[in-house]
C-alpha cells in the first residue's frame, strides 16, 4: 500500500489532466451555446444586432473553433 506523500504525489499528476478535461469540456459547450445563439441572431436579425456586434461574434467563434 502507497504512504500518503506516495498518493498525494502520484494524485498531483491525474489532478491536472482531470482539470484540463473539464476545463475542454466546459469551452467546448460554451462554443456550441455561443454558435447557437450566433445562428438564432443571423436568422432572426433583431434590429439591435448591429454589423459590429455580427462581426465580432463571428470572429470569436473562428477563434474558438480553430484555436
Amino acid at each position: 500500500m502507497p504512504s500518503r506523500a506516495e498518493q498525494y504525489h502520484l494524485s498531483s499528476f491525474t489532478k491536472p489532466r482531470k482539470d484540463i478535461a473539464e476545463l475542454e469540456a466546459r469551452l467546448t459547450r460554451a462554443t456550441n451555446v455561443l454558435s447557437e445563439l450566433y445562428e438564432l441572431l443571423e436568422e432572426y436579425g433583431p434590429c439591435w444586432y448591429t454589423q459590429a456586434k455580427e462581426e465580432r461574434a463571428a470572429s470569436t467563434l473562428r477563434l474558438l473553433r480553430n484555436g
